[in-house]
C-alpha cells in the first residue's frame, strides 16, 4: 500500500493541544455530580422505576451543564466545562471518599491518625507490644514503606494533581458527599461484602486494621483475591450510531413499544428508560450545537469563523442524523462517546475497530477530493488526544508511587480479519498509525495480525516503535479469534473482535460491560506452603485458606501441585461470589439506560446490560502476580527438592520466610537453576503449559449472575509491583518486598534473549483466555534503521505468532534513555512505554513504576 504524501510537521495546534494535555491540571468538576444529584433527590419519591430515574437524573445533566469549547477545537465536546476536567460520578462512589479526604491537609491529618491508631491497636491486640514492635523493625528494614504517608493532597501533589474552585469544593464537602454517604453503590457494595463474609474470619480483622487507601475501586475479598468495584470494560454500537444516527433509533424504541404487550409492565419501562436517555442524549447534541452558534457569532478571525462555521453545520447534523462524510463520522463518534463517558464515567469506552467503523467515509471523501490525507490526519490526531484525555482519574495519593496521569486503556484497534474472514487491513490503518505516532497520545493502538498480513503493516508499525512511541501492540488472530468462540461467540463476531480496557478482548456493540476480579497467584502459593495459612510482612494470617498439608508432607511434586489447585479453587470462589454479588449490587441500584441502548441485544430482550440483556456477557478473572514467579518456583521446587534432593521442601520455606537471610546456600542453589521460563527450554514450559492449563480449567463453566461465562485474563497492570512491595520472599530467589514479574513477562531470567522469551511465552495455550500482556523492552538498535535488522525483527515476531503467541507490547528504549527521562523529564514529556496493557508517558509514572520498567531486560538486536 503506498502512501501518497509524505508526512508534515506536526501542526502548531495539534502540538499545542498535546502540550496543555501534558502538563495542565485536571479540574474537578463538581456540575455532573450536582445536576444528577439535583434530579435523583427530586425523584426519590416519585415511584418510578431505578431506570428510569437514572435516565432523568443524566437528561438533567446534559439540560444544564456548561458546554466547554476550545479556540483549537476543531471537534467539538467536552465532558466538563473545562479544557482538562474530570468528572464525578457520584452515585457510583468509587472516589468519593478520595474527594472527602485528599482535598485538605487537615483531612488527610486526620485520616491518617485514625488509620495508623486502628493499625498499631490491631497489630499489639494480635501479636502483643514486643511482637508488634518485631514486626514493625523488621518491616522497616526491607525497605521504605510503598505507602505515601505525606500530607500531599490532590491539589498539590507530585503525580496526577488535581485543582477544584475552592466554591465547587465547599458545596461538595457541605452538600453533594454527604448526601451520598451510605448511598453510593460503593457504600452498598462494601456493606453487601462484609454482610457475605468477604472476606471473613482473621483476613476481615486484618483488612479492617492495616491503613489502606481511601479510594474504592478494589475491594480484597481473601488472601489471593479481590474484586474491581465497578461495569464497564465496553465497546458500544457505534457502528448504528453512524449508520442510523440518534433519531433513528430514537423512533425503533417507540416502534417496539408500541408493538409490546400491556403485561409486560417490566419490559415498558426499560423500554421507557431507553427513550429518555436517547432524548437526553440529542439534548446534548443540541445544546452543543448552540455552544458552537454562540461562539461563532462572537468570532472575529475569518479563519476561526469559517472553522466554527464547518463545525456548527456538522454538529447540527451528527449524531442525531446518519453521518455522510468523514469529518461528519469522526464528529459523530466524539460527540456519542463525549456524552455516554459523561453519562458513566470511568468505565474505560473504547472506540473499538476505529478503521474499519470510518473507511467508508474516508474512502468515499478521497475518491471525490473532498478530503486530504493530511486534513483526516489531523482530525485523527485530535481525537486520539482526547480520547486520551478523558481517560484520568483521582486515584489516592496513598498509593501514588503506583499510579499514573493518563492510562491508555481505552484502546483502538486496526486491522485484523473481517467479519467474513478475509483482511482488513486498508489505507486508514496506515492513517491512524500515522496519527498516532505524530500526536504522541497515549491512547493504546492494537495492530490486530494474521497469517495474511502483509509485512508493510509489520514494517509500519516498527517504525512507530523505533521512533519511541510504545503505544502499539499486536494481537494475533489466529489465536484468539479461536479463543472467541471458545467462549461462546459466533465465527462472524468472533472474526469481528475488538479490545477494550488494557487488552480484553469482546465482540462491539455486543458484548455487555465486563466486571473483573484479580487471583494473586504468589499469594496462592504462599497459602500452599504454609498449610492455609497466609505470610503478610506485617504477620501471619491464620486460616486463610484450607488445611492442605505442611510442606514436609507431600510425598512428591504432584501432591505439592494438587494442594495448590485446591487453595486456588477456594481463592476463585471467593473471587465469584464476590464478582456475582457486585454484578447484582449494579443491577438492582444503578441500571444503565444509556449503556443499554448501544449494546445489541439489550433492547430485544427489554433487559438492562446490568441485568444480562447483551448478546454476549462475561466475567473475568485475572490471573496475576505473578505467573512468571509461581512457574519458576515450582520449577525450582520441583527440580532441587524432589528430584535433586537438595534440601527438604520445609527447608526452603523456611528459607523463604526469613528472606534467605541465613539462608544463603540455599537462594545460590535457587538462583543456579537454569532453564527457568522465558529460555525456551522444553521442561520449564511444559510445567508452565500444564500450570496455565489447570488454571484456566478452574474458571471455565462456572455460573455468572449475568448468565454469561467466566474467562481468565493475564494482565497485572501496576499491581506486580505494588503487591510485590507487600509481599514475602518466593522459592524462585525473589526478596521480599520487590517486585513480581508484570503479566506474561519472564522474571528477568532471560538467558537465551527474546527468542527464548517468545518461545516459552508461545508455549501457553492462549486460546484458553480472552486478554493477556506480553511486554518486552528493546534497545533502539534492535528496530535498527538497517532493512536487514528490521527483517529479521519482522520474522521474529511472525515467528512467534505462528508459534501460538497471543499478544506483544514492546517498549523500544534503552535504560540510558530511561533514566535520563527520570533526571531531566521535561526533555522527555513524549516517551511512551507499555507498564502492564497499556501505554503512558514515562514522567507521569511514580518512581517505583519507572524502576521496575528500567530493571526489565534489555534484548538487543538479534
Amino acid at each position: 500500500m503506498v502512501q501518497d504524501e509524505q508526512p508534515r510537521d506536526l501542526s502548531n495546534r495539534i502540538n499545542r493541544m498535546r502540550r496543555r494535555y501534558q502538563t495542565e491540571k485536571p479540574v474537578i468538576s463538581i456540575q455532573r455530580a450536582k445536576f444528577f444529584t439535583e434530579k435523583w433527590r427530586e425523584l426519590e419519591t416519585s415511584g418510578l422505576p431505578l431506570g428510569m430515574r437514572v435516565a432523568y437524573a443524566i437528561k438533567n445533566v446534559y439540560e444544564k451543564m456548561t458546554h466547554h469549547l476550545d479556540p483549537d477545537d476543531r471537534l467539538a465536546g467536552a465532558w466538563t466545562e473545562h479544557f482538562l476536567g474530570w468528572p464525578i460520578d457520584i452515585e457510583r462512589g468509587l472516589f468519593n471518599d478520595v474527594l472527602k479526604v485528599e482535598l485538605s491537609k487537615s483531612t488527610m491529618l486526620a485520616y491518617q491518625t485514625r488509620a495508623y491508631s486502628r493499625f498499631m491497636g490491631y497489630l499489639v491486640r494480635r501479636h502483643g507490644p514486643k511482637g508488634a514492635a518485631k514486626l514493625l523493625k523488621n518491616s522497616a528494614g526491607l525497605g521504605p514503606t510503598p505507602v505515601n504517608v505525606g500530607l500531599k493532597t490532590l491539589l498539590d501533589r507530585e503525580i496526577n494533581a488535581f485543582a477544584i474552585d475552592p466554591a465547587d469544593n465547599r458545596v461538595l464537602q457541605k452538600e453533594l458527599l454527604p448526601y451520598w454517604r451510605g448511598r453510593s453503590v460503593a457504600d452498598r457494595l462494601a456493606e453487601e461484602l462484609r454482610a457475605a463474609g468477604l472476606p471473613d474470619g482473621e483476613m476481615a480483622r486484618f483488612i479492617d486494621g492495616v491503613p489502606n487507601t481511601p479510594s474504592k475501586q478494589v475491594f480484597i475479598v481473601g488472601v489471593g483475591a479481590s474484586i474491581a468495584a465497578y461495569q464497564g470494560h465496553l465497546v458500544l454500537d457505534h457502528e448504528s450510531v453512524l449508520r442510523l444516527g440518534l433519531l433513528e433509533m430514537r423512533r425503533e424504541v417507540d416502534e417496539r413499544l408500541a408493538g409490546l404487550a400491556e403485561t409486560d409492565g417490566e419490559g415498558r419501562d426499560f423500554l421507557l428508560s431507553l427513550a429518555i436517555s436517547l432524548d437526553g442524549l440529542m439534548v446534548f447534541c443540541r445544546r452543543l450545537a448552540d455552544r458552537i452558534e454562540e461562539a461563532l457569532l462572537a468570532e472575529r478571525e475569518p479563519r476561526r469563523k469559517a472553522e466554527l462555521g464547518r463545525l456548527l453545520a456538522i454538529c447540527r447534523r451528527v449524531p442525531l442524523h446518519p453521518a455522510v462524510d468523514f469529518r461528519e463520522a469522526v464528529q459523530a463518534l466524539w460527540t456519542h462517546r463525549v456524552a455516554v463517558e459523561l453519562a458513566h464515567p470511568d468505565n474505560v469506552h473504547a472506540y473499538g475497530r476505529l478503521d474499519q467503523l470510518l473507511y467508508p467515509y474516508y474512502h468515499a471523501d478521497r475518491a471525490a477530493d473532498r478530503l486530504s490525507r493530511e486534513e483526516a490526519r489531523e482530525l485523527l490526531e485530535e481525537l486520539l488526544l482526547k480520547v486520551m484525555a478523558q481517560n484520568i482519574r483521582p486515584e489516592s495519593n496513598f498509593l501514588g508511587n503506583f499510579y499514573l496521569r493518563y492510562e491508555g486503556s481505552t484502546p483502538i484497534t486496526l486491522g485484523g480479519r473481517r467479519r467474513d474472514g478475509a483482511d482488513a487491513v486498508n489505507d486508514l490503518t496506515y492513517l491512524l498509525l500515522e496519527a498516532a505516532d505524530r500526536s504522541k497520545s497515549v491512547t493504546s493502538i492494537v495492530v490486530r495480525v494474521h497469517r495474511d498480513t502483509p509485512d508493510e503493516l509489520y514494517g509500519a508499525v516498527a517504525d512507530r516503535l523505533a521512533g519511541g512511541t510504545a503505544s502499539f501492540s499486536f494481537m494475533n488472530d489466529e489465536v484468539l479469534i479461536p479463543a472467541m468462540e471458545r467462549y461462546g461467540y459466533a465465527a462472524e463476531d468472533a472474526r469481528d473482535y475488538a479490545i477494550t480496557g488494557c487488552t480484553d478482548l469482546l465482540a462491539p456493540g455486543k458484548t455487555g460491560g465486563m466486571g473483573f476480579a484479580g487471583l494473586l497467584l504468589g499469594r496462592l502459593l504462599d497459602l500452599t506452603l504454609h498449610n492455609g495459612d497466609a505470610r503478610m510482612l506485617l504477620g501471619p494470617i491464620a486460616g486463610a485458606g484450607p488445611r492442605t498439608g505442611e510442606p514436609d508432607s507431600f510425598a512428591d511434586f504432584a501432591a505439592l501441585l494438587n494442594a495448590f489447585f485446591v487453595q486456588a479453587d477456594h481463592q476463585v470462589k471467593l473471587c465469584l461470589s464476590a464478582s456475582n454479588l457486585r454484578d447484582r449490587v449494579f443491577a438492582d441500584l444503578l441500571p444503565a439506560p444509556m449503556i443499554s441502548a448501544f449494546i445489541r441485544g439489550c433492547a430485544d430482550r427489554r433487559r438492562d446490560v446490568t441485568r444480562g440483556g447483551a448478546d454476549y456477557n462475561l466475567t473475568g478473572i485475572n490471573m496475576i502476580n505473578s505467573l512468571a514467579n509461581v512457574i519458576d518456583s515450582l520449577y525450582v521446587i520441583r527440580r532441587l527438592v524432589y528430584e535433586e534432593k537438595r534440601f527438604s521442601l520445609g527447608a526452603l520455606v523456611r528459607a523463604t520466610d526469613e528472606n534467605f537471610v541465613g539462608h544463603e546456600a540455599i537462594l545460590a542453589a535457587v538462583r543456579e537453576v537454569s532453564g527457568k521460563w522465558g529460555n525456551g527450554e522444553p521442561e520449564c514450559d511444559a510445567l508452565a503449559r500444564e500450570f496455565t492449563d489447570r488454571l484456566f480449567a478452574l474458571v471455565e463453566k462456572r455460573s455468572t449472575f449475568k448468565g454469561g461465562p467466566v474467562a481468565p485474563f493475564l494482565n497485572s497492570m501496576t499491581s506486580h509491583t505494588l503487591d510485590g512491595r507487600l509481599s514475602p520472599a518466593t522459592p524462585d530467589g525473589r526478596r521480599a518486598a520487590t517486585p513480581y514479574a508484570a503479566s506474561c513477562n519472564p522474571y528477568n531470567v532471560e538467558r537465551a534473549g527474546l527468542t527464548g522469551v517468545l518461545r516459552s511465552v508461545a508455549a501457553l495455550d492462549f486460546t484458553r483466555q480472552l486478554g493477556c500482556a506480553v511486554n518486552i523492552r528493546q534497545h533502539p538498535s534492535a528496530l535498527g534503521a538497517h532493512p536487514e535488522t528490521r527483517r529479521k525483527w519482522i520474522d521474529l515476531v511472525r515467528t512467534y505468532f505462528r508459534l501460538g503467541g497471543a499478544q506483544l507490547q514492546p517498549t523500544v528504549a534503552s535504560a540510558d534513555t530511561l533514566r535520563a527521562a527520570q533526571r531531566r523529564p521535561d526533555e522527555h514529556r513524549d516517551l511512551i512505554v507499555k507498564v502492564g496493557g497499556y501505554s503512558t508517558y514515562f514522567v507521569d509514572l511514580g518512581r517505583e513504576i519507572q524502576d521496575e520498567i528500567i530493571a526489565r531486560t534489555e534484548h538487543q538486536a538479534t
